[in-house]
């Protein structure tokens, strides 16, 4: 077969598009709609998270519960101790800081001397 037979094929081929029916195209068409994502349902709009508790808020400042306890804890100590008079302090540790009472640092000497 020569070349320019075959040049003349391809220009006919070129020539005679067919065209696709109209019931292809439909089938084409259904078919991509149906490979389509679907957008998901809106939600229903949620009321606003409710604003936590002044409690809260001082608890998540202090870092939880648990510090907030000793925090408090060592407040209310600190204000316990500060009210009471020393002869109430007698009273609490049983008569130790009279005379009887351990000299742990018998002398201040060691504060200002070397070595």
């Amino acid at each position: 077969m020569p070349t320019d037979d075959l040049d003349d094929l391809f220009a006919a081929a070129r020539a005679d598009r067919p065209q696709p029916s109209d019931a292809l195209m439909q089938r084409v068409l259904d078919d991509a709609l149906a490979l389509q994502p679907r957008p998901e349902p809106l939600a229903p709009p949620r009321a606003p998270a409710p604003r936590p508790s002044l409690f809260a808020r001082l608890s998540q400042a202090f870092g939880g519960g648990p510090a907030l306890a000793g925090v408090f804890s060592a407040a209310v100590a600190g204000l316990v101790l500060g009210y009471l008079d020393p002869m109430t302090y007698d009273y609490l540790t049983g008569g130790l800081t009279g005379a009887e009472a351990v000299d742990l640092f018998p002398t201040t000497d060691f504060l200002s001397s070397e070595g």
